[in-house]
Formats: structure tokens, C-alpha cells, sequence
């Protein structure tokens, strides 16, 4: 076997170590933690990991075995050779990840698919781990964007949530440095969404390279400040209630364009006609079912995190139910962000009341 072989399966095993040391990375820091709130809630969203990653990656060892095949087929292989040259050949030759990705993205229906998981992710997403991670005091944020890409969004998200469950009782000051989104996070989810609405119109010289650029975006805004010395975290900041009214303005602008180029597809006016269609292509490739399931389990994560944090709250009643309604239809990609906006809203007047109290406090303590 040449060198080469023996270079592309030190990657191919390096990206299963590197699944399996995020994993223990952020399930150490998770462990840590002294203040569970309710194992319920923690046991549900275990669950919900389990069940989401064995989905999802049950498709994607299909599409591996799929690439194989096809690959060997392709160009009628010495079958005699051992498996583990003629996986170094398949490697060598193979481009995995522009293969699954392109797979996903070529056509109106399963870019109808696959942009929700994008949408959701450079937007919506990302603000929540920087904002919630900031708030929660989570370690290690920029770990759990990280897993999201190189295994499933749905499995990253649900660990974060028990991250958030299992954190100790945030501070008043916390939620105020939390309401500030600052150039590193709201420039970098501007231009991630710029990727995502390019999509569709790349060509095959530039679709990996958007594809690359939408990927390294969305790390850098979580990335400690020790690795960027010389960017200054807290330049330019705008209010994360602002940044989630930007996201749902620009993905909903995104989003409807997609949904009208597959109900033209389709040739039906009818949403259910469109949705018949996109269920047909969600197992069309191992790759679009993988992400296509990815998408389902993210945003069945997103409404049992929303009515988590919602059960002795009266707004429960109305925004579970939107969201089931909603996200079908629109994508969670969109209803995420009007639910934080509007939440965000109203944490930003609690957290300020709260300051603003504790000074009058201090000040007639003062006087006294």
C-alpha cells in the first residue's frame, strides 16, 4: 500500500477520534457539574441523544457503505486485495465529505431539507451557545458546534441543553453580559447566512468552498478569547434580542425563496403536496436521510428544551403548541428565533429591573 493510503485512513481514523474526544471532553465537563436541576428533564434530553444519534448515524454508515460500494463498482476492483488497501483506495479517491454534502444539497427538494439544519445552525444556534453559554457559564462552547459538524446537530444540541439544566443558577450579572452580542458573534452569523442563501447558486469549483466558509464561521464567535488575542470580544456589541430579530428576518427571507422553488418542483400549490415529495426525497440517499433526520430530531429537541424551560410558565400554553404548529411548515430555522427573540425581550427587562433594584438598594444604604 503507497503512503498515500496509509495518510487518508490516519484521517478517516482521526475523525472518529476526534468524535470520541469531544464527546468525553464535554460529557467530563457536563459530569462536573453540582447543581442538577431535574433529573427528569436531564433523563429526557439523555434520550434524546441516544435516540438522535443512533438515527442519524445509522444513515451515515449507510452512505459510507454506499460510497464503497459504489466506488469498487465504479472501477471493477481486485476483490482478492485485503479491505483494509481497498478502503485506502476508496479513501484516496473519494472525496466523503463533498460526496454527502453535495448529495444533500443537489436539488430544490433536498436543498429544501438540508437548509433547515443550516438555517438553524449559523442563526439560531449559534446564538444560543454563545449567549446561553455566556449566561450558564457552560465550558467549553465552541466544543458542541464542533461535535454538531462532525456528527449531528441534534446530538450537540442535546447535550447542551443538559448542560444548561445541569449548570449552577446564573447570576444577575450574568444575564446582562449575556444580552450583549458582540462583532465576533453577530458579524460571523451575518456572513454564515450569506453562505447559506449562496448555496443553491454555487457552481462545482465553489460549492466546497462556501461550504467550508459557512463551517469555520460559525467556531470562530465561540472560540475562547486567549485564541484570538487580538480581537476584542466585546467591540461593537449589539442586543441579542436584535441579533435574533436579524436571524429570523434574513432566514425567513432564505427560507421562502427555498420553499418556492420546491413547490414549483412539485407543480402543487398545496403545502402537503410539497411535503409528500420532500418525505419521498428524505430517503432517496443515505446522506439526505441522515440530515433529512437530523433536522427532525433537532427541532423535536428545540420544543422539548422550549417546554422545559416553560413549565411553570404560562407562555407555555401558547408557544409548544406554535412551535408543532410552526416549525412543520416554516422550518425551526425560523420559529426558533421569533420564540428567543421574544423571550430574550423579556429576560433582558427582568435582568435590568433586577440591577437597577439592587442599586437603588446600595444607594439607600448609602444614605442610611
Amino acid at each position: 500500500m503507497e503512503v498515500v493510503g496509509y495518510v487518508a485512513l490516519t484521517i478517516f481514523a482521526l475523525y472518529f477520534f476526534c468524535i470520541l474526544w469531544l464527546f468525553h471532553l464535554i460529557l467530563s465537563n457536563i459530569s462536573k457539574q453540582a447543581f442538577a436541576k431535574s433529573w427528569g428533564q436531564l433523563t429526557l434530553f439523555a434520550s434524546l441523544t441516544t435516540l438522535s444519534f443512533a438515527h442519524t448515524w445509522y444513515y451515515m454508515f449507510k452512505f459510507m457503505q454506499w460510497s464503497f460500494v459504489n466506488y469498487e463498482e465504479s472501477i471493477y476492483p481486485n476483490t482478492s486485495a485485503p479491505l483494509i488497501e481497498r478502503m485506502a483506495q476508496w479513501l484516496v479517491n473519494t472525496q466523503l465529505f463533498k460526496q454527502a454534502w453535495y448529495a444533500v444539497c443537489d436539488g430544490p427538494l433536498n436543498w429544501w431539507w438540508s437548509e433547515q439544519l443550516c438555517l438553524f445552525t449559523v442563526g439560531c444556534w449559534t446564538v444560543i451557545l454563545a449567549s446561553e453559554g455566556t449566561y450558564h457559564r457552560v465550558e467549553h462552547v465552541w466544543a458542541y458546534m464542533l461535535l454538531g459538524q462532525l456528527v449531528a446537530i441534534s446530538v450537540a444540541s442535546n447535550l447542551f441543553y443538559i448542560a444548561i439544566l445541569s449548570s449552577p443558577i446564573p447570576r444577575e450579572a450574568a444575564k446582562q453580559s449575556s444580552s450583549r452580542a458582540p462583532a465576533t458573534l453577530w458579524v460571523s452569523v451575518l456572513l454564515a447566512l450569506a453562505t447559506v442563501g449562496l448555496s443553491p447558486y454555487t457552481t462545482s469549483r465553489t460549492f466546497l468552498p462556501n461550504l467550508l466558509v459557512m463551517h469555520a464561521l460559525l467556531v470562530v464567535p465561540l472560540l475562547p478569547p486567549s485564541l484570538l488575542p487580538y480581537v476584542t470580544h466585546q467591540q461593537r456589541p449589539i442586543r441579542v434580542r436584535t441579533l435574533y430579530g436579524l436571524v429570523l428576518f434574513v432566514s425567513f427571507a432564505i427560507r421562502t425563496h427555498t420553499i418556492l422553488e420546491g413547490g414549483k418542483v412539485v407543480g402543487s400549490g398545496s403545502p402537503f403536496g410539497l411535503f409528500s415529495a420532500a418525505w419521498d426525497v428524505l430517503y432517496s440517499h443515505p446522506a439526505q436521510s441522515s440530515i433529512g433526520w437530523d433536522v427532525i430530531w433537532t427541532t423535536v429537541s428545540f420544543i422539548a428544551w422550549t417546554a422545559t424551560k416553560r413549565i411553570s410558565d404560562d407562555r407555555a400554553l401558547s408557544d409548544v403548541p406554535y412551535l408543532m404548529l410552526t416549525s412543520p411548515f416554516v422550518s425551526v430555522a425560523l420559529t426558533g428565533p421569533y420564540i428567543l427573540r421574544e423571550e430574550t425581550g423579556s429576560a433582558l427587562f427582568e435582568a435590568t429591573s433586577a440591577v437597577e433594584k439592587k442599586v437603588m438598594v446600595d444607594e439607600e444604604r448609602k444614605e442610611d
